[in-house]
């Protein structure tokens, strides 16, 4: 059996297909015979990462805010996988918790609600790790994700979120719809946002390092540590989610490698060839304390595990910045 007949001429609507991890997905799809359709919010940003398979994918651009724009998307799509987010780093998320709550909640609300009225086959949910507490198990599996109260630092994206997933359950439960869902841990690599106002962890350190800050400042004291899961990996395991899956009970998508804040900039620094002196800012936040992917779930039930390592990752993701990305204007080549 083909490995990927399951998307062999299925028509997918992919939101946020244009985005940092929406595009992988629409790739991916297409090179499994899919039909894609893709959302923008936009019609200047609609091609941002889609122009050299734009011939081959449908984009509509909108407000998925809008409750008729969302069943526009939506309308005469058998499989929707709901990947449209507002997201930041941890700065963006500390002082943003009601309008990330208030714009992850719209959207998604009208895209569900579109996808009950069109009788749509399948919908993936995409949810997120910073569902899971403060004072988590480590590694930490999925029956966590409803513990106590999400890490402060990230409530807002956290508790909308964590309401992703109930209405995925409550709509399942009331109106029988086949819901799955994915909880990814931090994602990383090519296409990620580097503006130093929102960008995550390795697109800040990236971005700082490639545009000469020495020293190099850190945010916290380098103590906290994460699961991070290359940009590929991550729409492979939302993909496979998607086939496999059964029922709305989230399931963990990450790599099982736990390192520490302190110890990924010292591989940074080390694979970019750069040498500035390291500064760890501890008047700024650490964060969650730790956080480490429990992955046997999706090992046992999607026969899904990530394949790049973190080293490799941070390369290849140095690479495209390079060539491809913000600082495709450096001088400093390609690593090996």
């Amino acid at each position: 059996m083909n490995p990927h007949s399951f998307w062999q001429g299925r028509r997918v609507l992919v939101t946020g297909g244009n985005g940092f991890i929406g595009s992988f997905v629409v790739e991916q799809l297409l090179g499994m015979g899919a039909q894609v359709r893709s959302t923008a919010s936009r019609e200047a940003t609609k091609l941002r990462f889609l122009a050299p398979i734009a011939d081959h994918i449908e984009i509509l651009t909108g407000d998925l805010s809008d409750p008729e724009h969302a069943r526009r998307c939506v309308d005469n799509q058998e499989i929707v996988l709901n990947l449209a987010a507002v997201v930041g780093g941890i700065e963006y998320n500390r002082t943003h918790p009601g309008s990330l709550f208030r714009d992850n909640i719209r959207p998604f609300l009208n895209v569900l609600d579109a996808c009950r009225e069109a009788g749509t086959g399948r919908v993936l949910v995409t949810s997120s790790a910073c569902v899971y507490p403060r004072d988590c198990s480590i590694p930490t599996p999925e029956s966590e994700g409803f513990k106590d109260s999400p890490e402060p630092t990230n409530a807002g994206y956290g508790w909308s979120k964590r309401m992703q997933e109930y209405l995925a359950s409550a709509y399942t439960e009331e109106f029988g719809m086949d819901i799955v869902c994915a909880r990814p841990f931090n994602a990383y690599g090519p296409r990620d946002d580097y503006d130093p106002a929102t960008s995550h962890v390795i697109a800040g350190l990236i971005h700082k390092l490639e545009n000469g800050m020495d020293p190099l400042i850190v945010w916290g004291d380098g103590s906290a540590s994460r699961s991070f899961l290359y940009v590929e990996d991550f729409a492979d395991g939302l993909l496979a989610v998607a086939e496999k899956a059964r029922g709305p009970e989230a399931i963990n998508i990450g790599a099982d490698e736990e390192i520490t804040i302190g110890e990924l900039v010292h591989i940074l620094i080390e694979v970019s060839g750069r040498k500035p002196e390291l500064v760890f800012d501890t008047s700024k936040p650490n964060g969650q304390p730790r956080r480490s992917c429990d992955t046997k779930r999706a090992e046992k039930e999607l026969d899904w595990r990530a394949r790049t390592t973190l080293r490799e990752g941070l390369i290849r993701t140095l690479n495209w910045y390079r060539t491809q990305g913000p600082g495709a204007a450096s001088d400093s080549g390609d690593l090996t």
